[in-house]
């Protein structure tokens, strides 16, 4: 860690477009940051792209900085505000799974604990899924992820796309067409006694 009296000094020199004094404040803080996000989001590829965005932000919101507060405690708030962000993003993206119900691979009345075999079986239904995502044609492939996992209205997808909802609508469809084609033998399978 650096004093107050260090800390204002660097922020001053990087203020004024000294790239060394602002990489100086990331060197004494990027450690820090970093163990507070990993604590957040209990992943470190995540936890390394967040403390990196995290300095991005300081670094382009440093003319902005009044003081008031210290550096290390304004970094952790945009720290924190950012991987709040991103977990907020990512428990929408969990909830934006309704479309499986219409290919579910087991009956949710069985029981909860499934047999070596029927993990087996999902597992591979998950990889085959999101084979079938991949291996979508990509404007069908946009128009799905658009409304399913970034929860966009299709009007919203739409003006995102630069055409009308009711091709956006069409494209979900046919998205989900060809979803169900593709995994048509992971359902036959599961069907299967």
């Amino acid at each position: 860690m650096i004093d107050r009296e260090q800390e204002l000094g660097l922020i001053d020199r990087a203020r004024k477009g000294e790239v060394e004094a602002f990489m100086a404040l990331i060197k004494a803080y990027q450690a820090p940051i970093f163990r507070l996000i990993y604590r957040l989001t209990r992943n470190r590829e995540d936890a390394a792209d967040l403390t990196q965005e995290t300095m991005l932000k300081a670094y382009s919101g440093l003319k902005s900085f009044k003081g008031r507060s210290s550096f290390y405690t304004w970094l952790h708030r945009i720290a924190v505000n950012e991987s709040l962000n991103f977990l907020n993003k990512m428990n929408r993206e969990k909830g934006k799974m309704e479309y499986l119900d219409e290919i579910k691979p087991t009956d949710p009345g069985l029981a909860a604990i499934a047999s070596p075999e029927e993990s087996s079986l999902q597992e591979e239904f998950r990889a085959g899924l999101e084979r079938a995502l991949a291996e979508l044609p990509l404007n069908y492939k946009l128009a799905f992820f658009l409304v399913v996992f970034q929860g966009l209205s299709q009007a919203e997808a739409a003006a995102v796309l630069g055409c009308s909802e009711g091709t956006v609508s069409w494209k979900i469809h046919e998205a989900r067409k060809m979803i169900r084609e593709r995994m048509k033998p992971y359902l036959n399978r599961t069907g299967e006694a």
